[in-house]
């Protein structure tokens, strides 16, 4: 019998409250500093808002039987030279798992197309690289996990846009959070992203919420696990 996961939710949730807390420290420097980025970008150039998640995630890996260490998260492209991954995870020489870790807090009008172009050439990159065997012999395995602002300009309908043919009717009356909902199960169903954790949460308030189910942070981790075990049998301990 499969071990029982452990509960990272209560983990998780103090994970997501250090991502508000680092984003503010990093603006209050810089205000301090006499320097104000344009809008909320003072609260995210200084890096590492999202390192407690990182560090969690590790945590599953090694929980699950395979303990990450400090190897380069820097893995050649296909169509780039390189990228620095969030989470890059090996094993005897294999990599186990990158996995890439967004945010996106306002500006959802501006940023949304920005952020779904990005994951879907990221995913074609690493898919391209892996066949051309730049990534190993071992299939790699790619998640991504995205925390979206919970404010009313992430959940109102948007307006539907006029498109020069009909539009895909499943984007019909959706908000921001539907349509990244929409984009990381079509990358899922085609095999583009191996598991998906799509978290909204508000600054104000102690909580995460899930659109969907199949994209909790519960089921994440087992799917981290799962891959851990497929890996172990393939190569051993």
């Amino acid at each position: 019998m499969a071990n029982r996961v452990p509960d990272y939710e209560p983990r998780f949730l103090s994970a997501v409250r250090s991502f508000w807390e680092v984003r503010g420290d990093q603006a209050k420097r810089q205000r301090l500093g006499g320097r104000l980025d344009a809008g909320t970008r003072g609260e995210v150039t200084g890096g590492q808002h999202l390192n407690q998640v990182a560090l969690l995630i590790a945590d599953v890996f090694a929980d699950a039987g395979i303990v990450p260490s400090d190897s380069s998260r820097l893995l050649p492209g296909y169509y780039r030279a390189s990228k620095n991954w969030d989470v890059v995870v090996t094993h005897k020489g294999a990599i186990v798992a990158i996995i890439e870790l967004k945010s996106q807090v306002g500006s959802f009008g501006n940023n949304f197309n920005n952020r779904t172009e990005e994951m879907i050439g990221q995913s074609l990159d690493l898919w391209r690289a892996t066949r051309e065997h730049l990534l190993g012999e071992v299939l790699p395995w790619f998640g991504y996990l995205m925390l979206l602002e919970s404010r009313e300009q992430s959940r109102e309908i948007r307006e539907n846009p006029k498109t020069a043919y009909p539009l895909d009717p499943e984007f019909q009356d959706t908000s921001y959070l539907d349509r990244y909902q929409i984009a990381f199960k079509r990358l899922r169903l085609e095999g583009d992203m191996n598991a998906v954790c799509l978290v909204t949460s508000d600054r104000e308030q102690d909580f995460v919420s899930y659109p969907d189910q199949t994209m909790t942070f519960t089921a994440f981790a087992t799917a981290i696990h799962g891959r851990v075990a497929d890996v172990l049998a393939q190569l051993g301990k």
